[in-house]
């Protein structure tokens, strides 16, 4: 069986990389399961910290995250993909590394926005620290 973690930001990015994945499954003779994971960043301020419980914050990165999942789900489903979807917070790159050795995938196919190397290293970049840290493979679709 392949097993493929597909993290997903929203981004047309990120479902040129669901393409890539529903073509990739359709290539394999393996079954295929899927994994989608979007992370959402932390909100860790000392105002939300003391007027927000951490309830009320739970609830917020998991209905942020069910809108990003829902629409990729959908896509992965319509194309006879059966997906495990998961919501994540805190650092995104180090989140998806994390998942990716929790689950033993084989595979993690995302999305990047292409940003050269100066900006990539100027701005940050999740795709850059998968690649530096996975140690599974990793496919970025521009």
């Amino acid at each position: 069986m392949l097993t493929l973690l597909l993290p997903v930001d929203g981004s047309e990015y990120s479902d040129r990389a669901l393409d890539y994945a529903i073509a990739r499954a359709a290539k394999t003779r393996d079954a295929v399961h899927a994994h989608v994971l979007t992370v959402q960043a932390p909100i860790v301020t000392v105002n939300v910290k003391l007027f927000v419980s951490q309830d009320s914050l739970q609830t917020y990165y998991r209905e942020e995250g069910t809108k990003i999942l829902e629409p990729a789900l959908a896509k992965l489903a319509a194309a006879g993909l059966t997906a495990e979807p998961h919501i994540g917070v805190g650092d995104a790159g180090k989140v998806v590394v994390d998942y990716a050795v929790e689950k033993a995938v084989d595979e993690i196919i995302m999305g990047s926005h292409g940003r050269g190397a100066l900006a990539g290293s100027l701005l940050g970049s999740v795709a850059q620290k998968v690649v530096h840290l996975s140690p599974v493979p990793v496919v970025l679709v521009k």
